[in-house]
């Protein structure tokens, strides 16, 4: 019996599912047996060797707990004229020495052979499974009908904002939203579980809920490489973001926010720093009656400690996640549905990014 983990099959794009059907038979009889599996499809978009390479091993490990049908394109329209595709399996042991397998299908496109790109997708994927789109670097909003073409089929598009360049990608994101039937699903957002668990700590003490309507001044620090690159502020954003529509802040197109207790002030700062880019690292809440309330993150002890001054005194601990990508990809493949809370989100985001320098 071929050994499938080992597998790596160049094919003819046009012939991917005969070669599969070839790389399967007479894996599912004998006790050396395997066992064919898929929760989802799932389609990883590059347009670089190299994320080419992450995309897919981070999808093999990811598919040890959510098994899927994995496609990685990598499509380059400055590149050679070329569309390669190869098949491989990625396999797990599971209980009694049994392996379980998942399908993973590589397309290489260049130049004018990127249009074949969306319908050789579409015709791959496993009929009545729900897709998941990972676009893997920045969104190219200037090349929009490429982009929805890719999506027409996706139940769920999986973005990283911070490789965005321009508030134009969040806005992206945000029209498939309201467009399609599409969900978006941003990893950033989801690094943001634990910020927002610790702020709503804060205000679990009844005496703090009250100071909801008082709050007059946020500001929102995060980690910065040496260029001023828009994606690194995208985390801050989405926070500011999430807290304004919780709180019922009204946001004008201008970034204007306006609360109870009157115009309130959002600061976005960066400070410089070699790992975590694009993190919060530290979140202050100013309140009508001169307190503050502060969330920090404590590496050492792997937790985030906030703290609120003043008349009433707050203190919390809540740990931090595990943010390796292919945890963050797990953690958007078991949602059974798409979260209804970035998308309210979102639309608020792209007006706060005008007091983003």
């Amino acid at each position: 019996m071929t050994d499938l983990t080992d597998a790596d099959v160049r094919v003819d794009v046009n012939a991917i599912e005969k070669s599969l059907s070839e790389l399967w038979r007479g894996q599912q009889d004998g006790e050396d047996a395997v066992t064919r599996a898929a929760l989802w499809n799932v389609v990883a978009h590059t347009s670089t060797s190299e994320a080419h390479v992450q995309a897919a091993e981070t999808l093999g490990r990811a598919s040890a707990v959510v098994p899927q049908r994995t496609i990685v394109v990598r499509s380059n329209p400055a590149a050679e004229a070329e569309l390669t595709s190869w098949i491989s399996a990625n396999c797990h042991l599971v209980g009694g020495g049994k392996q379980v397998c998942s399908e993973e299908i590589n397309i290489v496109a260049g130049g004018d052979r990127i249009h074949r790109v969306p319908p050789v997708v579409s015709a791959l994927l496993i009929p009545d499974m729900p897709v998941a789109f990972w676009w893997i670097g920045d969104l190219p909003n200037e090349h929009e009908e490429y982009v929805e073409l890719l999506l027409e089929p996706a139940d769920r598009l999986i973005v990283d904002s911070v490789y965005f360049d321009s508030p134009a990608d969040l806005a992206l994101v945000s029209r498939i939203a309201e467009q399609t039937s599409t969900s978006p699903a941003d990893l950033n957002w989801v690094r943001l579980e634990e910020w927002r668990a610790a702020t709503a700590s804060i205000f679990d003490p009844p005496p703090m809920r009250t100071r909801l309507n008082a709050i007059r001044r946020v500001r929102v620090i995060a980690g910065s490489s040496d260029h001023e690159f828009f994606g690194e502020s995208v985390e801050s954003l989405l926070y500011a973001s999430w807290l304004s529509a919780q709180v019922g802040h009204a946001v004008d197109a201008n970034g204007k926010v306006e609360g109870a207790a009157g115009s309130i002030d959002y600061a976005f700062e960066r400070r410089h720093q070699s790992t975590d880019v694009g993190g919060i690292t530290l979140v202050e809440i100013s309140f009508e009656d001169g307190a503050c309330a502060s969330i920090t993150r404590d590496r050492d002890r792997g937790v985030l400690v906030a703290n609120v001054d003043g008349s009433v005194t707050v203190q919390s601990v809540t740990r931090t996640l595990d943010q390796q990508m292919e945890k963050l990809i797990v953690r958007q493949l078991k949602r059974i549905d798409g979260d209804r809370v970035l998308r309210r989100v979102l639309p608020i985001a792209i007006k706060l990014a005008k007091r983003v320098a």
